[in-house]
């Protein structure tokens, strides 16, 4: 069976009830029966006439009302039994101490807030003080919203009994949230000094180590939640960031592995094992099949459809990877990133005013490349508008370095005269990829004055694994002539 990660309220009810352990069960007698002692066992009368008497059989004893109370609640184990263990407790007679502040603790849970108020206040007015009946209407201002009546009461308990576990959970939940992640690790591990066993402690515990950057504690804290809670898929998923974070990326994979397995259903299990695959293995063939699953549960997950978006151009897949791409644009009309991919596709088509408008978008988007805005006055100058072209690169041009290799591609792109100096210039530019994206603009200039033969050449010095864009243009225009 899975469970679900609940909301920080509906995290700190839950463990107000798990503390409470439905109660009371722990002393509860058992039932009558048979002794330790072992029955003596009817011997059969040795002749006909002594029959034996049948003894009376006693009937069993109607049990005291607490004890009634104890051994319903006892067949109540789940937090879906909430119902059943109130109704139990508003239906008996009389109840001790600890059962009345179990019903109000239900009331809270199950959002029955006026009656649980009236209780607890109650309870308060009969024993005041009571660091139990506090934990409670803690929990009950929570529950309402009321964060500083909540902290004053949990206050209230620390101040007179420090290692109150309820309260400690209370706090150390509520600096969780608030990201306070020293004072909050400092509650949770209180509470595991006093009790190693307390799942809610073990769990805000690791996550609050792993904002501190405490990771290997982090691990261990969630390895001894794991092994109380072996079917709670979001520990595996926190236990597998932490493993990314020690750079165990195999570890990572794994226990995102075990949160599928356990969450089938479950989108973000996928993306994130998908993540793993794509960034530390460039396993594009298993973030595949994990991103196929995840479509199928959700076709339009956008960080689903941009890896696969991705994978796709990747494996210059381009038709399908331009369906993808439209797609996150579709849904997310302001995800400029996807324009450079659309613009390379108008591009090998031969769609040269999609291209230019493309490209337009994602310098506009992201204008830390200039080769994009040059890209943009290519893509112009093959639809016949030379003066937009020019007014283009003039416009960026004045930006750039006037040291660089891009500033003299942009000049001579605005006076394609002799290409000694930029392709002197070009070939002594340490930074590889640059270089080679420079090529496919010396061939894409030459193609423009009807040098076919020099661009050829130009387009055959662009290396084909850059991960930029040029690249496949490249060897799309060796290809197309």
């Amino acid at each position: 069976m899975t469970k679900p990660r609940v909301s920080i309220p509906g995290a700190i009810l839950l463990a107000s009830v798990l503390i409470f352990g439905f109660g009371c069960a722990s002393g509860t007698p058992e039932k009558p029966g048979k002794t330790d002692q072992t029955q003596t066992a009817v011997e059969k009368p040795e002749t006909a006439e002594t029959p034996m008497e049948t003894p009376d059989v006693p009937e069993t004893p109607e049990l005291p009302e607490e004890q009634r109370v104890v051994e319903t609640l006892s067949e109540y184990s789940s937090v879906e039994d909430l119902d059943k263990a109130l109704a139990v407790l508003e239906e008996a007679e009389s109840l001790t101490l600890e059962q009345e502040i179990l019903m109000a603790a239900l009331m809270v849970a199950n959002e029955q807030f006026d009656e649980a108020r009236k209780e607890l206040n109650r309870l308060l007015d009969e024993n005041p003080g009571h660091s139990e009946v506090l934990y409670n209407m803690a929990l009950l201002e929570n529950a309402q919203g009321r964060g500083e009546e909540r902290d004053r009461i949990v206050g209230q308990i620390l101040a007179s009994d420090p290692e109150h576990e309820g309260a400690l959970l209370i706090r150390g939940t509520v600096d969780l949230n608030g990201k306070r992640y020293e004072e909050a690790n400092k509650s949770f591990l209180t509470i595991l000094q006093n009790n190693p066993n307390n799942f809610m402690a073990l769990s805000g515990g690791a996550t609050a180590q792993m904002n501190l950057d405490q990771l290997e504690s982090a691990v261990k804290l969630l390895d001894r939640a794991i092994d109380l809670e072996p079917e709670f898929a979001y520990l595996y998923v926190d236990r597998a960031r932490a493993w990314k974070g020690l750079k165990n990326y195999g570890n990572s994979e794994d226990d995102y592995g075990k949160a599928i397995e356990l969450e089938p259903e479950v989108e973000w299990h996928y993306l994130d094992r998908a993540r793993v695959r794509i960034q530390y293995f460039h396993n594009l063939e298993g973030a595949w099949e994990d991103l196929k699953v995840l479509e199928s549960i959700n076709p339009d997950n956008l960080f689903a459809n941009i890896y696969m978006a991705g994978i796709l151009d990747e494996w210059k897949r381009f038709d399908e990877a331009k369906v993808y791409f439209e797609k996150v644009l579709a849904a997310r009309p302001d995800y400029g990133y996807a324009h450079e991919p659309l613009a390379k596709y108008a591009y090998m088509n031969g769609d040269f005013s999609a291209a230019r408008n493309h490209f337009l978008q994602s310098y506009n988007f992201d204008n830390r490349d200039p080769l994009v805005a040059l890209a943009a006055a290519l893509c112009m100058e093959k639809a016949g508008d030379r003066r937009s072209a020019e007014s283009l690169l003039k416009e960026v041009g004045t930006r750039l370095d006037r040291n660089s290799v891009e500033y003299e591609m942009f000049r001579y792109y605005l006076s394609p005269g002799s290409a000694f100096f930029i392709s002197d210039k070009v070939a002594k530019e340490s930074n590889e990829d640059l270089r080679s994206r420079m090529y496919f603009y010396m061939g894409a200039r030459d193609d423009l004055k009807g040098l076919r033969k020099t661009a050829l050449a130009f387009y055959e010095q662009v290396e084909g694994d850059t991960g930029f864009f040029e690249s496949d243009l490249a060897a799309w225009e060796r290809n197309n002539p």
